[in-house]
Parts: structure tokens; sequence; C-alpha cells
């Protein structure tokens, strides 16, 4: 029956998108968190880049390469947010290039943890310390973010195939009930429709 099988895919897909529009809801949230944490890495970060190239100075390694790392993460978060933006490569399975931006940014957490957390001065080198030292654990902040998310793709890359699996379980329980509940309205509303039709048949039979 046309009806039948139209209302059980319709059914179907209103139970089982929800498992795919969380993932998703998640991912992008994820992504913005570290969009937003990135953008702020290289305000702080650039605006020393920026001075230093005004004043005519020379330009201190660690600064550009925070600036670096901070401006990988946020094209990496713009590109992973597109929905399914390498064709059938799906964003988790690069779940090593998260891993490497977590170890990029460890490196960065730890070059300027050395230099300012236990530096009791207000200003270095033209810096403030206080500034630098919560720019400090903004970038711990990333790299943890980053571990997540890659530890997450490596999961859902590895365990994916079962977790598909379970989900097309569900998928083919919730077709079974739609289509069950399908017949027997349909063969209420087709038993009525006739008795409307002839109403002499239950007295002839």
């Amino acid at each position: 029956m046309p009806l039948k099988s139209f209302i059980s895919k319709v059914g179907k897909g209103a139970a089982t998108k929800q498992v795919y529009i969380y993932e998703t809801w998640l991912r992008w949230i994820a992504r913005g968190i570290q969009f937003i944490l990135a953008v702020i890495v290289c305000g702080i970060y650039g605006n020393r880049v920026d001075r230093d190239h005004k004043a005519g100075n020379p330009q201190s390694a660690a600064w550009v390469y925070a600036l670096v790392v901070a401006g990988f993460s946020a094209v990496t978060c713009l590109l992973y947010s597109i929905p399914n933006p390498f064709s059938r490569m799906q964003s988790h399975r690069l779940f090593a290039w998260d891993l490497i931006l977590f170890v990029l940014w460890i490196a960065l957490f730890g070059t300027f943890a050395v230099i300012f957390l236990k530096r009791d001065d207000d200003e270095y080198q033209g810096t403030s310390v206080k500034l630098m030292k919560c720019a400090v654990w903004v970038d711990l902040v990333n790299a943890i973010f980053w571990l997540c998310t890659g530890g997450y793709g490596c999961f859902r890359t590895f365990v994916g195939r079962k977790v598909n699996d379970k989900i097309d379980h569900y998928q083919n329980k919730v077709e079974s009930g739609i289509n069950a509940k399908v017949d027997h309205y349909a063969g209420s509303a087709v038993n009525n429709f006739s008795m409307k039709l002839n109403p002499l048949r239950k007295e002839t039979v």
C-alpha cells in the first residue's frame, strides 16, 4: 500500500532522526567552543605580534607559534562544522588531526607556562603578566577540548560500525511497530468505509 509505505517511512525517519540530530548539535557546540577559544588566543597573542611589527622589533618565535596554532585551530573548526565537508570522509575519521592540534596546544601551554606562571612582575617585555597568565590557562582548555574531540573521533571511527548496527536495529524495530499499527488502523478504516458504502452488508451477512 502506498499510504502504508509513506506512513512507515515518515514515522521511521521521525523516530530515528533524533539520534543523528543530537550528534550533529554536539559536534557544532564543541567546534563552536573551540573556535571561540582559538579566536581569543589569536586576539591575545596577535596584539603583541602586531605591536612588535609596528615598532619594527623582531618577532618572538613563541608568539608567532601561538598565532599559527590558533589560526590552524580556527580554520579547522570552520571546516569541521560544515556537514560532511569531505564528501564520504566524515570529520570524525580525521581524529588524527585533532590529536595533532592537541599536541601543539600542549606545547604552547608548556612554553608560556614556563615564562609566565611563576612570574610576579606586572609586565614582561611590554606584555601584561596577568593577561598572559589567563592566556596560559586558555591554552590548556584548548588542549583539553582538542583531546576530547580527537578521542571521540577515534572512538567513533573504530566503534562506529557497532553503533551504526545498533541504530539500524533500532530503526527496524521502530519500522516493525509502525507497520503493525498501520495495518491495524488501516484495516479498521477500510471496514468502516465499506460499511458506510453498503449499510445492508451487515444484515446480509
